[in-house]
């Protein structure tokens, strides 16, 4: 009954949290990720992409429960599924700031973070990491990240027009513990809610929002988590990207959450409307 009202509930609560979002960079949920100490994985799903729910998992002592044990961090490099094969990895030695950055309306009035975007080695694998710093009412804010399309595409602005499916390798760790209803603590991430979007260019020194994939993860068993998000821009009018070098975006954000986890992306893949991958010649391997 625990897990069917814990799954119920991130449901729920990921249907409500995007509801609010609109066309615009300051029009994303000002929701917040509620948790409880148990829960189960699931994914939603929008007109713009097909997924299935992920494998259930639990905690109570916070690192083993019903027989599930947590993972080392080692096991991490194999559930990436695009690493072999991505568009966009990330370097040591890479200039981070020329190529993501985050959303700052109103000087962070509104209800993202300011975060620091780094690019650190996890499990032998550099990633951008995402570290969320603010908190308001007991919760961390949420964290939103915008890539530069036309900076992974420069030089070879028409392949942009191409794009018909985005993925990203996403890994949560946490860093602090999670307190549960019971007073229980727990070194795990929790809950990873959020919108993957496309920002293409508009043409008119403005950028459209398209939220093609509201997602709804979780993990309660390990100190990290692994996920695939995908998004098919390619099936929704005005979603797609254009051959211009004006700005135009992919875009990330975490729903609010009241233990401090960081997420990483490993990797980034964009493939035409057959799945072959479009390389971005600056960024490969």
């Amino acid at each position: 009954m625990k897990k069917f009202l814990a799954c119920a509930l991130a449901l729920t609560l990921t249907s409500a949290m995007f509801a609010s979002c609109g066309s615009s960079d300051d029009s994303s949920s000002k929701a917040e990720a509620k948790t409880t100490t148990t829960t189960t994985t699931a994914a939603t799903t929008t007109e713009a992409t097909t997924t299935t729910a992920a494998p259930e998992s639990t905690a109570a002592s916070g690192t083993e429960s019903e027989g599930e044990a947590a993972k080392d961090i080692s096991e991490m490099p194999a559930t990436l599924k695009n690493y072999e094969e991505a568009s966009v990895y990330f370097k040591k030695d890479m200039d981070v700031a020329s190529i993501v950055e985050p959303f700052a309306e109103k000087d962070y009035e509104n209800d993202e973070s300011h975060v620091n975007l780094s690019i650190e080695e996890l499990a032998g694998i550099p990633m951008l990491k995402v570290e969320t710093l603010d908190q308001d009412n007991g919760n961390y804010k949420i964290p939103k990240i915008k890539f530069h399309m036309e900076k992974f595409f420069e030089g070879h602005e028409a392949d942009l027009e191409k794009i018909f499916t985005i993925k990203a390798d996403v890994v949560t760790k946490a860093v602090g513990e999670f307190t549960g209803d019971d007073g229980t603590k727990s070194l795990v991430p929790g809950n990873f809610m959020g919108a993957f979007v496309t920002q293409p260019t508009t043409g008119e020194g403005e950028n459209s929002w398209n939220d093609l994939y509201d997602f709804g993860e979780a993990e309660w068993t390990s100190e990290w988590g692994s996920y695939e998000l995908t998004m098919r821009p390619g099936i929704k009018d005005g979603a797609t990207f254009v051959n211009s070098t004006e700005p135009q975006y992919v875009s990330l954000m975490r729903w609010g959450i009241p233990n401090q986890a960081d997420f990483y992306i490993a990797d980034l893949r964009f493939e035409d409307e057959d799945g072959n991958v479009i390389a971005c010649a600056n960024f490969g391997k």
